[in-house]
């Protein structure tokens, strides 16, 4: 009887190595420098006004596609790992269908006064950006 559970119990820790990973949760993406990064959620504390590196989350966009826009991701730039100071982008006068890629795109459409960038301390959060990024498509 013990031979049984032992054996039960070592098919369940294998089969918990092999699915883990299958379960491990990807948030989504973001787009930095014409490039679409995978990014991770992380429950670390990111205390409200604290976050470094620049993340704009659209508020009224139309375009399915768009995701937030960070200014740096890892080897570009001043990256500090994803502890993101957010700001919201809002369309003004510019068109919500337009899919905003870069930070510095995102900057010349707030110069023109197209798009409204407000910095949101309480949203402030941690999400590490993965490597290997993406071409946009």
């Amino acid at each position: 009887m013990r031979r049984i559970a032992l054996a039960a119990a070592a098919a369940m820790l294998a089969l918990t190595a092999v699915a883990a990973p299958v379960g491990a949760k990807t948030f989504g993406a973001v787009y930095v420098n014409d490039m679409v990064y995978r990014v991770f959620g992380n429950s670390a504390n990111v205390p409200d006004g604290t976050g470094t590196d620049p993340f704009a989350k659209f508020t009224n966009s139309t375009n399915a596609a768009q995701n937030g826009v960070a200014e740096f991701a890892p080897g570009t730039g001043d990256s500090h790992g994803g502890r993101w100071a957010v700001y919201r982008a809002t369309w003004t006068t510019g068109d919500p269908a337009t899919l905003v890629t870069s930070w510095a795109a995102l900057q010349q459409y707030v110069a023109g006064g197209q798009l409204s960038l407000v910095r949101d301390p309480a949203a402030d959060f941690r999400c590490p950006v993965l490597g290997d990024p993406q071409p946009i498509s």
